[in-house]
């Protein structure tokens, strides 16, 4: 499904796992089809009575049940979200330790300790509402998508004409910007001091950026394009015949 481009899980919470993890959502997958492909061979060896397997078993359970306690950790309090895949691996993992544990193997107790505790610790560390310090030395911040080509374009053009514009990763700030209502990139936030207004889309990014060079233009590397949003006519509305979503695309999916 993957070389398709498909995924087993459309859920919101399953598009923002795949964004934080470091090497992609495939990892992901892969290390949980080695996890339950070794627990299957295992068990198939220890119906042959191999005592050394079965305590091999029961670690890789620990351990795995500690990597679960750190997941739903992470997806509860940190993007606050569900991802169905994870939840579903979770039961299985749940439910073979559980079977083990009430066939008298009382070492697997251990492995929900050890959730338990991660668990813990991340609602201790990673509170529920987690604060994003945005740059404060540009009042121009750009969220971008690496997989999107409308980013691509604008920051183009953003190098083209030095404008002075932070660039951060929408993947960073993912739980920001949904708290925010923004599910779309590129994404541009006037920062003024009192004054914050965010602008969606290649072509309302680009007509701002435009606005901000009629009104100055100084020197490469200083931070004052701001021309006033509501003293631009037409800044805000698209022109007639323009699709409301002409120019972005959706966080964490391609759209090259």
């Amino acid at each position: 499904m993957k070389s398709f481009g498909k995924s087993i899980c459309f859920s919101e919470g399953c598009r923002m796992t795949a964004q934080y993890a470091r090497f992609g959502d495939l990892f992901i997958l892969l290390s949980g089809l080695l996890l339950f492909s070794l627990l299957a061979i295992l068990s198939l060896a220890n119906r042959y009575g191999h005592a050394p397997v079965e305590r091999l078993i029961r670690f890789i359970l620990i351990v795995a049940l500690a990597g679960e306690g750190f997941l739903m950790g992470y997806l509860a309090f940190r993007i606050h979200t569900v991802c169905i895949f994870c939840v579903i691996v979770f039961g299985l993992l749940m439910t073979l330790s559980i079977l083990r544990l009430l066939a008298g193997e009382k070492e697997v107790i251990a492995g929900f300790a050890a959730l338990l505790a991660i668990f813990s610790l991340q609602y201790l560390i990673l509170p529920a509402g987690v604060t994003v310090n945005l740059p404060v030395n540009n009042r121009l911040i750009l969220f971008y998508s690496k997989d999107c080509n409308h980013c691509e374009e604008i920051i183009k053009e953003i190098e083209e004409k030095k404008i002075a514009v932070t660039l951060l990763p929408a993947n960073e700030v993912a739980g920001f910007l949904r708290n925010m209502g923004i599910e779309h990139v590129p994404t541009l936030l006037v920062n003024d001091p009192y004054h914050k207004v965010f602008l969606t889309g290649r072509d309302a990014i680009h007509r701002y950026l435009l606005a901000c060079l009629k009104e100055k233009n100084p020197p490469a590397g200083e931070t004052t394009l701001t021309p006033d949003i509501d003293d631009q006519s037409g800044l805000l509305n698209p022109p007639n015949g323009l699709a409301p979503d002409e120019g972005m695309c959706k966080q964490g999916e391609s759209c090259k």
